[in-house]
């Protein structure tokens, strides 16, 4: 049996690692007595896979993730055995039962829609972040600098960024609204869209990042973009 689940990151574990939470929830399935599913081989591991990973110092509202298990449970029992062992800020709030018609979730991300809260080092005209958020969604390529593995390298991000809008602002921090491609091979970081609008603003800025949404292609049971 595969099950597909999604799960909150709250500010209680923001810190806390793509590779413990990995490590949190197999200790959570153990405690929860699920049947779980294992490789074959030397060291065998629970049959575990994430869309993809949420970068530390994040938090989101749903991350999803898939497991096999041995036999078959009800996705609700799943749920409400796993959540008593997950520690503080971290919640299973969807699961269903995958048929082989839906494929693997790294291959079905698209995108992600985030919440950045970003603050600035001085104070600016609230009329000046909109004009700059509009500014990278309608003057061509937008150019930052990004890390590759031949080194810092200067890109054009514009093409995976699909949304940006202000959600609110005052001269001394912003709220965004951003969605941007996501897929296996790559896509829009948050980090390089807060550069992006750091460079217009001609001002340092500092941010928060929250997810609220991954979306994906190919089934009508997972989030899909608007």
């Amino acid at each position: 049996m595969r099950i597909i689940a999604a799960f909150q990151k709250n500010k209680e574990i923001s810190y806390t690692s793509h590779l413990d939470v990995q490590r949190t929830l197999q200790r959570a399935f153990r405690r929860a007595e699920l049947p779980l599913a294992y490789s074959k081989g030397f060291n065998p591991h629970p049959k575990l896979s994430f869309a993809t990973a949420l970068a530390t110092g994040y938090t989101s509202d749903g991350e999803w993730f898939e497991v096999e298990l041995d036999r078959a449970i009800e996705p609700q029992t799943f749920i409400e055995r796993v959540n008593p062992a997950l520690p503080d800020g971290m919640r299973i709030v969807q699961a269903f039962e995958a048929d082989d018609s839906i494929d693997t979730l790294s291959k079905l991300i698209r995108a992600a829609r985030y919440e950045l809260t970003v603050h600035f080092e001085t104070p600016v005209s609230p009329k000046d972040v909109r004009d700059a958020v509009q500014s990278i969604m309608e003057d061509g390529p937008v150019i930052v600098d990004k890390k590759t593995k031949s080194g810092v390298k200067p890109a054009d991000i514009r093409p995976d960024i699909l949304e940006a809008s202000v959600k609110d602002v005052s001269d001394t921090f912003a709220i965004l609204d951003v969605v941007g491609t996501l897929t296996a091979a790559g896509g829009l970081r948050a980090e390089t869209f807060v550069r992006a609008l750091s460079d217009r603003l001609h001002l340092n800025c500092f941010f928060t990042a929250h997810r609220t949404a991954l979306c994906f292609e190919g089934s009508d049971r997972l989030p899909r973009l608007r």
